[in-house]
């Protein structure tokens, strides 16, 4: 038997729950169909299951009553190709005359032999230990024993055959299924100093987490519908229509940061009486104790996140549930940006699965008919306009269209068609979670988008963040913003917060591209008299960008506006009167309208600080949106930063970052006390950053560390530099 046959067996135990393998990378299944052995077979030395066995490889002969008992000889020195094709080799003669005669490579491989049971029992020892470790909350990793055997341990009391965590193609790693998490030593090939987690499909631990991540699912940029979600995860783990475990494990990951660092979700605020109310059900709770489940999986959020990257790897190479790839790149790469690891974050395919699978071009809600099965072939035909291969009418033949039927132009893309309205939500809204992905690594680091504006079509999403089935709306796109003609700027319909946010996300990624524009449009020279080109924004694309916000801004419902009523920001200690005015919104109280201002008011700042090279008051006028998001900062009160966005926070230190240099420019001025209060501002927002916001979200740390850098007169980062 080739080398590469020898893998672990497990069975399984009475009740799956959770289990931690020290395994990285992954072994793939493999299961040996061995026939019945018979008391003939027994001693042959590689069925590995007769009763009277010895600590090593070679067995005892055992009589048979039937005929002369088979003397196991010592196994010989055969080439790779001699063994495997059961031919006599000549030992010690290199190459062979069989591998000559073939023209084949002749090489020699040690046959891997199995652990003696004591081996297998101090290992076992070591998985006790480590798991008692980390029970009690040692830091310390399990120590591998080192021996000259290969990971086959063969069949043990320990170790029992069960089903896989998971089936199909994007399930690699052989799980272990016990009652207590388990640590499995790795390969001693590929020792990794990292463990890995298991958790089974369908256990209690698994429905547990998911169930608390659900509410925050509108703010990971994971959109989902929470009963379909649910309803999919008591599928069987073989069922291909059970979500991939990469989406599973991102979510599993935020879960248990969510756990360890205490967020509260999001209660939103009653909507206001324009719209109407959400259709998306309500969540069930968990019903598993926080600390139970803090016991079980505290400290294991990073090992989640690798499992989830290490899946997703897997799903792209074996193209997988391909939209649930999708969704568990923005998650990776959103907690990998949070996290302060932007390289890393950049470097996951968000856009480049999301065209994969045609989401960018979402125009109509199209839901094919349900297929016909053909009484004659009992075979269910293919929904138009997806047929079968040779159906199709290619772009460079000639071919009469069908009348009432779309001509197929062989846009590939690679997920069916919707099956009903949930799934046409789930695709819209997890375009526009890439989209504010690939916007917010453009507006903070100033990367060009890798999804341009211009190639996108599909409409604006719709409802608070959570999945919910569309209402028959008007249809508009991303260029309908920027369109001054476009009838979506007087359209009586209105928007929610979570579709505003949305759009002034959009707006505030075309003022950060009016700094980095491709190509030079004026010239300045130099005192020498030399003629450089400068990269200043024109002023019709600044004027452009100043009209779309301002049509923008004129299309805010009245009770989303900024400041909000008074009563909304004032506690009350009374319950509302029924004939209270349906137009107070706690604004403040809903991340999505903290988005929407801060985005709203970081793009003007940033609108009228390139407007300020071509009129110079245009400079007053950036520094008045900087304090204007003071204002907005000061209104939040503490525990609602738990679900801000990160451009919120980026919003917030652009902005202390511009009063800052205000405050330089007042100094050399000669306005001391001016420029004093310009950093009394600067240290409002900063201390926002530090304090509330950090405490949730890390990354806002960081940008605090830009504005100290600032105010000490340094550059913004260390280790970047100006592209020339």
């Amino acid at each position: 038997m080739p080398p590469d046959a020898y893998y672990n067996v497990y069975h399984p135990s009475p009740r799956p729950s959770l289990d931690m393998a020290y395994a990285l990378p992954y072994t793939p299944i493999r299961y040996d169909h061995r026939p019945f052995v018979t008391p003939d077979s027994y001693g042959s030395g590689d069925d590995g299951w007769g009763d009277k066995r010895r600590d090593t490889d070679d067995y005892e002969r055992v009589d048979s009553p039937r005929k002369k008992p088979r003397i196991t000889l010592p196994r010989g020195h055969a080439c790779v190709a001699c063994r495997t094709r059961k031919l006599k080799c000549q030992e010690g003669i290199r190459p062979c005359a069989t591998c000559i005669k073939a023209n084949i490579e002749c090489k020699d491989e040690d046959i891997p032999r199995k652990k003696p049971r004591n081996v297998v029992l101090e290992e076992r020892i070591l998985e006790l230990e480590g798991l008692l470790g980390i029970r009690k909350g040692s830091s310390a990793r399990p120590s591998i024993s080192t021996s000259s055997y290969s990971t086959d341990s063969g069949p043990s009391s320990d170790l029992m055959l069960g089903e896989p965590l998971y089936s199909g193609p994007s399930r690699i790693s052989t799980p272990y299924v016990g009652s207590q998490p388990r640590i499995m030593p790795p390969p001693l090939s590929s020792a990794s100093p990292h463990m890995e987690l298991d958790i089974v499909p369908g256990s209690s631990i698994e429905l547990a987490l998911i169930q608390y991540i659900l509410p925050y699912t509108p703010h990971l940029l994971i959109p989902v519908h929470p009963e379909r979600l649910l309803a999919e995860l008591s599928l069987s783990s073989h069922d291909p229509s059970r979500p991939h475990p990469a989406l599973l494990y991102v979510l599993f990951s935020e879960a248990v940061r969510h756990l360890e660092a205490g967020i509260p979700p999001t209660q939103l605020p009653k909507p206001p009486y324009l719209f109407h109310p959400s259709l998306t059900p309500p969540i069930p709770s968990s019903g598993i104790n926080r600390d139970s489940l803090l016991a079980h999986l505290g400290g294991t959020a990073p090992l989640l996140l690798e499992r989830a990257r290490h899946e997703l790897d897997v799903g792209i190479r074996q193209v997988d549930r391909v939209f649930d790839l999708s969704r568990a790149a923005v998650g990776i790469a959103r907690s990998l940006y949070t996290q302060g690891r932007f390289v890393e974050g950049w470097s996951i395919p968000v856009a480049n699965l999301a065209i994969a699978c045609g989401l960018h071009r979402i125009s109509g809600g199209y839901i094919p008919p349900p297929p016909s099965i053909s009484p004659a072939t009992k075979i269910a035909s293919i929904p138009d306009p997806y047929a079968r291969e040779h159906e199709y009418s290619h772009a460079h033949t000639y071919g009469r269209p069908q009348v009432g039927q779309p001509q197929l132009r062989m846009k590939v893309v690679l997920v069916p068609p919707a099956r009903d309205e949930i799934e046409v939500a789930e695709r819209v809204m997890t375009f526009w979670a890439v989209k504010r992905q690939c916007w917010t690594m453009s507006i903070g680091w100033g990367w060009p988008d890798p999804l341009p504006d211009e190639e996108c079509t599909t409409e604006w999403p719709w409802g608070w963040g959570h999945v919910e089935a569309g209402v028959a709306n008007e249809r508009y796109s991303l260029m309908d913003l920027f369109d001054p003609s476009s009838v979506m700027h007087t359209s009586t319909q209105a928007d929610t917060t979570y579709t505003l946010a949305t759009k002034s996300t959009a707006l505030l990624a075309r003022a950060s591209s009016l700094s980095d524009l491709p190509h030079s449009q004026r010239t300045v020279a130099l005192p020498d008299g030399t003629v450089v080109a400068t990269y200043m924004a024109p002023m019709p694309e600044i004027k452009d960008l100043q009209t779309a916000i301002a049509l923008f801004r004129q299309h805010i419902p009245a009770p989303f506006t900024f400041p909000p009523p008074p009563a909304s920001s004032a506690p009350s200690t009374t319950p509302p009167s029924p004939t209270a005015s349906p137009d107070i919104y706690d604004g403040p109280s809903d991340p999505f309208w903290i988005l929407l201002h801060t985005n709203l008011y970081t793009a003007e700042m940033l609108m009228w600080w390139e407007m300020a090279n071509h009129q110079t008051e245009a400079h007053h006028s950036a520094v008045q949106c900087a304090r204007a998001i003071i204002g907005l900062a000061v209104l939040v009160p503490d525990e609602k930063w738990a679900n801000v966005d990160m451009l919120s926070a980026l919003g917030l230190s652009y902005a202390a970052r511009v009063l800052n240099k205000e405050a330089y420019l007042l100094q050399a001025a000669g306005a001391i006390e001016r420029a004093e209060r310009a950093i009394s501002d600067s240290e409002v927002l900063r201390h926002c950053l530090e304090g509330p916001i950090n405490k949730y979200l890390k990354v806002a740390g960081a940008f605090s560390q830009i504005v100290n850098r600032i105010k000490a007169g340094q550059s913004e980062k260390i280790g970047e530099y100006e592209r020339v």
